[in-house]
């Protein structure tokens, strides 16, 4: 695998003369220089200014949607969908839904919704955030759907969350006829998803 640095194992230091005894001594001595010479340089190419972040393993997902998906009724709060996983580490994705943090600290969410509007009228439209079952104070975005159009709406934002919660993606519309769309491939383009979110970890709490 790339990046991975060398792991470093615990010195074997030889058993203890029952006296001092100079060849022991220089023996354990130079075992534990080879051990610590090792250790600054594995501690140096993680902090390299220059690329030492490419050793480090951070949570992290990115989970999408390729099904469509509507309301049932108008203003009214619908979860967000995000089936498929693409990278998981720390981050999954529970009921479809629930994108869901396995350690504490603050995480950023890029969210990509497809829009698609078949009436000629414009749409109001409202996404938001649900933390664990409740609303975010202040966390929503209102958009207006052009007619006849396929628009997408984008979220970035941090957060923090403790081990085992969860954030949902809300959404509601005022007309029906506006859904998310997921299109298949075809050419000149690859598949479109309904909607898809990456997660990153920032740090901790």
């Amino acid at each position: 695998m790339a990046n991975e640095l060398n792991r470093i194992e615990p010195p074997a230091l030889p058993l203890a003369t029952e006296e001092y005894d100079r060849p022991y001594q220089d023996q354990s001595n130079n075992v534990l220089r080879l051990f610590f010479n090792r250790l600054i340089g594995v501690i140096r190419e993680i902090t390299s200014t220059n690329d030492g972040g490419k050793f480090l393993y951070m949570p992290r997902g990115l989970f999408y949607s390729t099904t469509d998906q509507t309301a049932a009724a108008i203003n009214t709060g619908y979860p967000v969908e995000f089936e498929n996983t693409y990278i998981q580490s720390g981050i999954s994705i529970v009921d479809d839904t629930k994108i869901t943090v396995s350690a504490d600290g603050v995480y950023n969410f890029q969210v990509t919704l497809q829009t698609a509007h078949t009436n000629s009228s414009a749409v109001q439209a409202w996404t938001w955030i649900n933390k664990s079952g409740t609303d975010v104070t202040y966390g929503g975005e209102q958009q207006t759907i052009v007619g006849n159009a396929n628009q997408p709406v984008y979220w970035n934002f941090s957060i923090d969350l403790t081990a085992g919660q969860y954030i949902e993606m809300y959404w509601a519309t005022a007309d029906l006829s506006l859904s998310l769309d997921s299109t298949a491939p075809a050419s000149p383009h690859p598949g479109i998803p309904s909607a898809v979110v990456a997660v990153s970890f920032v740090s901790n709490l």
